[in-house]
This record gives structure tokens, sequence and C-alpha cells, in this order.
């Protein structure tokens, strides 16, 4: 029996320790991110849900930032952070008055409690019109370290008048519009309590139910809730709004106790209960970190918490941890192939890839201890980058020579906010270069050759003159009456018209020869492509030349347009407007005599 016993108890532990996790036993949604607070790169997510654990796999993006998880996730009451309470306590003569004595019972326990770093706002919102305003009741934030004040702050509590006229009024929603707008940059968890039966009656600009639900949803904190008993009878339609669709989880990502079932004094306790044990035992702590320490403003927290999404949550993330170290050169540069070296950048934050990738942004120069060494001119740079080191690698224009060199490196930014810039210098030594004598040789023919051809072009010339002189001279003797007709010559054309019709025309040329639209033309053609006076055709005693006269669509001589005066030749075809012209010389022009001389 004893055994029997021992084993039952055995197995009861198994099951209730199993995972050494402890599951939100509230919330129904999976996973809901209540919070988010950054400095980057750092951020705090404050998580819960009815998934939730310790061995959560978290990932996600502030903006376009992406962050990853670091460390392991804890439940916020072992964190040993501290907790901001913004209560908005409903003292209208509408909520019941059992419960309302109840709530300020417990909201003197709350600040009685207060430890480490918490805090604690208290505010009342019964009102004698629905313009009234919302009370500070303690006068400031109290926070755990004003011990002296406790006893009075509880005294303060335990004195809120109940409001119980039926004439007084509610000024819920424009009291938490208020409170969530002046919380857009909280630097630790707050979170905005509602002790109230959801009736409001304010008036005013932007605090309807429908603005009140939007402003919840987009608010940087949450919003949890003691649902109080409402003393008359019946039913409000405002009062179910404030419920279903405000105060719904996933729109105030927070969670409220109902304690309108018994209307009883009791209820109001266990509610108190109840979201101590979500705020500190079934909400989690998880730390992301993003690369580097780049801010994004006030933005969308994106998280995927066990491979499912969480709905976005609004983050200030403009603040940062100010960075002043620069990127740093890791060991020494080390040669990769006969025109290349390779250095790796450090930097927590990264290195700027632009500014990696930039050649300017690098110097290559043998070492020399007499004199300023070789600065080598650098063709290419490529920087890929790992985490936060970044691998360079330069390619200069010539093979590198052997011996000792110093790589600078300026003007390289990191990827913090802050963007430092480096200025660092390594040595290194490359072993299997070339000769550096040799290579001065060859780089110097390859520099000066064109010297070294002018030089044989010159001795070519002087043989080549010394061989001519020693030959027999050709003498060249002209007729003078062929001199005299030196300047007319007899040629033929074959024209070839747009109608496709050919005819033959001899014509002796004194000088030159025109040909165009205009009737001044020697030869002139009905073409409207063609110019008035589109070429000309001139004779000396050397030959016959064409030149265009600045044609609007220009002359052709065997399919290349004539740019400049050319040289006719027996045969060419000259093309013009629609019209084709064969050119010939007729075998019986005068021919000049040539003899032989000494």
């Amino acid at each position: 029996m004893g055994r029997r016993v021992i084993v039952a108890v055995m197995m009861c532990v198994l099951l209730f320790s199993e995972g050494g996790t402890v599951k939100a036993a509230n919330i129904k949604s999976p996973y809901i991110t209540e919070q988010a607070i950054g400095k980057a790169p750092e951020v705090k997510a404050y998580i819960t849900g009815s998934m939730i654990q310790e061995q959560s796999q978290v990932s996600g993006s502030v903006g376009k930032i992406p962050l990853v998880q670091k460390g392991e996730n804890v439940t916020f009451e072992n964190s040993g952070e501290g907790i901001s309470y913004i209560i908005l306590l409903d003292n209208s003569g509408s909520v019941n008055r059992e419960q309302f004595d109840e709530a300020k019972k417990q909201l003197v326990n709350l600040r009685e409690s207060l430890k480490n770093n918490d805090e604690m706002t208290l505010y009342t919102v019964g009102a004698n019109s629905p313009a009234g305003e919302k009370k500070n009741v303690l006068g400031r934030k109290a926070n755990a370290s004003e011990k002296k004040k406790k006893k009075a702050d509880c005294k303060k509590i335990s004195n809120i008048e109940y409001m119980g006229s039926a004439d007084s009024k509610t000024v819920l929603y424009r009291s938490l519009n208020e409170v969530l707008a002046s919380q857009t940059s909280p630097k630790m968890r707050t979170v905005v309590l509602l002790v109230t039966d959801g009736e409001d009656d304010s008036k005013g600009k932007d605090i309807d139910k429908v603005s009140t639900v939007e402003e919840v949803r987009e608010a940087f904190i949450p919003v949890y809730g003691v649902f109080l008993s409402k003393k008359s009878a019946g039913t409000d339609k405002k009062i179910e709004y404030t419920r279903n669709k405000i105060l719904a989880e996933k729109n105030c990502r927070g969670y409220y106790y109902d304690c309108t079932a018994d209307e009883s004094a009791e209820s109001v306790k266990k509610a108190f209960k109840t979201l101590h044990q979500i705020l500190y035992k079934e909400t989690y702590v998880v730390s992301l970190h993003a690369q580097d320490n780049r801010t994004a403003g006030k933005e969308k927290l994106k998280l995927t918490v066990d491979n499912s999404a969480a709905d976005a949550v609004s983050i200030d993330y403009s603040d940062y941890m100010k960075d002043e170290s620069t990127p740093v050169i890791v060991g020494s540069a080390k040669k990769v192939s006969k025109k290349s070296i390779a250095v790796t950048l450090q930097d927590e934050n990264g290195v700027n890839l632009a500014d990696a990738n930039e050649k300017s942004n690098y110097t290559v120069q043998t070492k020399n201890d007499k004199k300023d060494g070789k600065i080598w001119t650098i063709e290419s740079v490529k920087a890929t980058q790992e985490g936060n080191e970044t691998v360079v690698t330069i390619s200069v224009t010539e093979d590198l020579y052997k011996g000792d060199y110093i790589l600078k490196c300026s003007n390289i930014r990191d990827s913090s906010q802050d963007e430092n810039k480096m200025d660092a210098a390594v040595e290194f030594t490359v072993e299997d270069g070339v000769n550096a004598k040799a290579a001065a040789v060859r780089n110097m023919v390859k520099a000066y050759w064109w010297i070294v051809l002018i030089l044989l072009v010159i001795v070519i010339g002087i043989i080549a003159i010394r061989v001519i002189k020693k030959k027999a001279v050709k003498i060249v003797e002209i007729n003078p009456d062929e001199l005299n007709k030196a300047d007319r010559k007899l040629i033929r054309l074959t024209i070839t018209d747009r109608a496709g019709a050919i005819k033959d025309v001899e014509w002796e040329v004194e000088g030159s020869l025109f040909v165009g639209r205009s009737e001044i033309c020697n030869i002139y053609f009905d073409d409207d492509l063609l110019s008035k006076q589109h070429f000309v055709i001139e004779v000396n005693k050397m030959g016959c030349y064409i030149e265009d006269l600045e044609s609007t669509n220009g002359t052709v001589v065997n399919g290349v347009k004539v740019k400049n005066r050319r040289m006719l030749l027996d045969g060419d075809v000259i093309t013009v407007g629609r019209e084709k012209i064969v050119f010939h010389v007729p075998k019986n022009q005068p021919a000049i005599n040539t003899s032989e001389g000494n």
C-alpha cells in the first residue's frame, strides 16, 4: 500500500514538473507580444500567451532590421526588472460600492508591495460632468524607493471618494487616450490597469469608442483590466464595447478579469491575484539583438515564436548604444594570387560594404627604408561580409614583387549609427613575388618601346636613301604639246536615270564639269534628290577628280560616300539621287613618254 502511494506521488510530481516551465493559464492566444523596449542594437520583448515558455525560439525584425535571439527566456519575476503601473480607477456612482472598496484595498497592497524599480501612478476617472478630467491621486509617480511616503500614499488611496450620486460621470475613454498618448517612448515595462465597470461618458474630439479601440491597438504599452459590477441592473452597449472590443486580447495585448459574475469583493481579490500571476509568472522577457546599432525610429516589431507569427507591436527604436570604436585590421594581409592580396576588417557593428568596396580607400606601397616605395595602382576591390568580419580582396595592375609592403586602409566606416571611420595600416611580406630588378627592365621596355621603334625606322630610312642614290635615275619627259592639253581630257559617262534608261555621254572636260539639278550645270537632271550644284569633276595633268559640293544627300563612289576630293578611275560608279553614272576614260588619250638616264 505504502509503495503505491509513493509511486502515485512521484507520478504527480513528474506530471506537474514536466518541462520545468510555467505556461499561461489565462491568456487564450498562443503568443502575445505585450510590449517591447529597444535601444539599438538590443531589444527586450515581453511575451505572454498560452504557449510561451522558457525554451521558446524567437526571431524577428524592427522595420527592415533583422533580430536574433540572445540568451534564454526568463519569467518577468526572475528578470529582476521593475514595472511601472498606470492605474485608472473608476470611482463614479455607477460601479458596485463593495467591489470598489475592495479595489482600493488591493491598490493599497500594491503600493506597499512596490519593490526594486517599480513605479505606480494612480488616477480616478469619476467626474461631475462628461467634460471632466482624471485626477492624480498621489500627485506624482510613486516608486519603491520612497519609503517615507508609503504611509501617506496608502492613506490617500484609502480616502478616495466614492461618487455615489446617480449624476456622476465616468471619463474613462478620454483618460485612457491621454495616458496612452503620453507613453510613446517607455524606458521600462509599463502597463495600464483599468479598474472599472466599462462605462464611459467622455465628451470631446477623438475619444469615441472606435478611435479608442484604434488608440489601444497602436499603443506602445498594453492595457489590462479588472471589470467591476455595475450598480444598476441592465446591459449597456458601451460597457460591452469596452469589454469585447477595447479589451479584446489581441487588441489590448493584455487581459481583463471579469468580476461581474458574483458581484463580490472576493472576486476582486482573485482578479488582482490573477493579474499578478500573468504579469510576473506567465510573461517572459525575451532578449533580441541586431547586427549593428542602426536605429529605425518608431516602427513595428514583428516576432516569430516557435515558428508561429505573433501580432506586431509598436516600438520606439530611436535610442541606441553609442559606439566609438572604428573597424580594425585582423592579423596581416596575405598574397592570394600574382596580382592580389586579401585583408580582414572587423567591427562589432560590421563594416560599411560600400566603403569597403571603394578602391580609393586603400593604398598598397612597397616598403623602402631609403625613400618612398612604389605605390601600386589598384585595379579592383571586392569585399565579402560574414558576421562582423569583412574580407577584402585587392587586385593591382602588375605582378607583385618579392619583398615587404604596407597596406593603408582609410575612410572606411563601420555600420553603426555613429559611422566611425578607420585609418589603419598593416605591414606584410610577399615571399614568392617576381624579381623587382627584372620587372623594372621589362617595364622600361614596355614604357619606351616606341622610342626604339622610331630609332629603328630612322636607321632603315637612312639605309634606304643610300640604296636609292646608287640606282639609275628615271627621267620623265613630257611633250610640250601635251602639257598645254594637261587640263583638258575626254571622258565618257554611262548614265542610268531613274526611269532605267541608259545613255552614253562623251564630254571633253576643260578644267571642270559640274553636275546637278540646276540648268547652269554642264550636266543637269530633273531629280529633286539632287542639289542645284551637286558635284564637280575636275581634270589636270595628274588625272580626273571628283568632289561633292556640300550636297544635301551626298555623292557616292563605288558605294562609299565622298567626303573629300578623290581621284576617279576608269569604271568607277557614281551614285547621286536616283541616277547611276559609270565613269570611263577613252583609250585614245595622250600618253606621256619616258626615257632612262644615269
